[in-house]
């Protein structure tokens, strides 16, 4: 059973509710907000993310030491205030850590931004307009019809939610997911699909369109990359239903062992 709601706002967090309202962040006892934790989560009742989910159980060291050093930066320009305690401090840092403070997750959030002012009919800024066009043609090229647009999945059987960019169908009926990407390419380099991003699309399938869809192999998926340093590159990396079908059974096992290794299984609120 999934549970599909509204359009939320962006900033989403990494874990969410039944309902699917984005739980980020929590209320801090002493005041303020503090990022959402696993013990947090379990008083809550709530679903991680399928990034969380898949950012729990594979490492990424070159990420890790980026973020590490990110942290280390806000604590420096961003000091403990006076009678702040450590813990409070501690948890300040982490909720601005969140934020896209740097220049390219701030444009990429701008022309995912500008991508939806475009569906909403609402004017795009000049600057952006060369970057987010190609998309704009490709879906006409295709005859796509987008039927959902940032719509939050949660996934009771499995326990996990999260945020699809878009869900459509093809000139012939195909059903399709498609998640938007911003990049900063290469000039010649070939854009590659990063690790665990077809079973992210996977996840989102198979809630969206059932689990028994995605096993007969009758839905699609994509990225659609959008270059931030190229203007007007765009590419599509496609995943044909018999990917996703694996994908998808990869991701179930993984939400198994991070269930496992968590000792929380989110499942259990629905029984």
């Amino acid at each position: 059973m999934a549970i599909i709601t509204a359009k939320p706002k962006r900033g989403g967090g990494h874990w969410y509710d039944e309902n699917g309202k984005s739980m980020h962040t929590v209320p801090r006892k002493s005041g303020g907000e503090k990022n959402t934790s696993l013990k947090d989560a379990r008083e809550l009742e709530l679903f991680p993310s399928v990034t969380t989910i898949l950012g729990g159980l594979f490492a990424k060291p070159g990420l890790e030491w980026w973020k590490q050093g990110q942290l280390l930066q806000i604590a420096f320009d961003s000091p403990a205030k006076k009678g702040e305690s450590f813990e409070a401090f501690a948890d300040r840092c982490r909720v601005m850590q969140e934020k896209p403070t740097d220049d390219a997750a701030s444009f990429g959030t701008r022309i995912h931004d500008a991508i939806e002012k475009y569906f909403e009919g609402d004017p795009i800024e000049d600057e952006l307009l060369p970057y987010v066009k190609p998309a704009f043609d490709w879906k006409q090229e295709n005859q796509l019809r987008f039927i959902e647009r940032e719509k939050t999945l949660v996934n009771l059987e499995e326990g996990f939610a999260g945020t699809v960019d878009i869900v459509g169908l093809g000139e012939n009926q195909e059903k399709f997911v498609i998640d938007w990407k911003t990049r900063k390419t290469k000039e010649g380099v070939p854009v590659k699909s990063y690790d665990f991003q077809i079973h992210q699309i996977a996840a989102y399938a198979a809630t969206y369109w059932g689990a028994e869809a995605v096993d007969a192999e009758q839905v699609f998926g994509a990225n659609a990359v959008i270059s931030s340093v190229e203007k007007g590159r765009f590419e599509v990396i496609k995943y044909s239903p018999a990917e996703l079908k694996e994908a998808w059974a990869v991701f179930k096992s993984a939400c198994q062992i991070w269930r496992s290794l968590k000792g929380y299984d989110p499942r259990k609120q629905t029984n």
